[in-house]
């Protein structure tokens, strides 16, 4: 191997860990602040007390909410290509004809907006006293 061909090799490699990085970087959706977690927190007890009585209008604000801790913590949302893909699942459980016809879709997607939720904010932060309890009083 010559001296021209290493070189190229070698530029070849750094452009594909660039691109690898970038790519890596484009996927990674940064940390919530305590605050932004704990109003998160708040808005998603809301909504699940809401399902019980209006599940349509539950699933329409847990999309509002989902959409919102996305944007937060930095995912792009240009379009219905670029949409992540819990975003994704729950439309479309919302809007099959389960969704549309009864509550099972709606079911379905508002187990996927508990994971948008979940992954922001934490579990254990969702289903904690204190939040419940502010909730409860307010």
């Amino acid at each position: 191997m010559d001296g021209t061909t290493a070189v190229l090799i070698l530029i070849l490699a750094v452009v594909a860990v660039v691109l690898g990085l970038s790519a890596m970087r484009r996927g990674r959706l940064r940390s919530l602040s305590p605050e932004l977690k704990t109003r998160h927190a708040q808005s998603w007890t809301a909504i699940q007390a809401r399902f019980l009585s209006e599940p349509a209008v539950a699933v329409q604000e847990a999309d509002q909410l989902a959409v919102s801790i996305l944007r937060d913590r930095g995912a792009r949302m240009n379009g219905d290509r670029q949409l992540p893909g819990e975003l994704r699942r729950a439309r479309d459980a919302a809007s099959t004809k389960e969704g549309q016809s009864g509550t099972e879709g709606l079911r379905k997607a508002m187990l996927e907006y508990q994971a948008i939720v979940d992954n922001a904010v934490g579990e254990s932060m969702r289903k904690s006293p204190d939040i419940q309890r502010k909730e409860v009083a307010s």
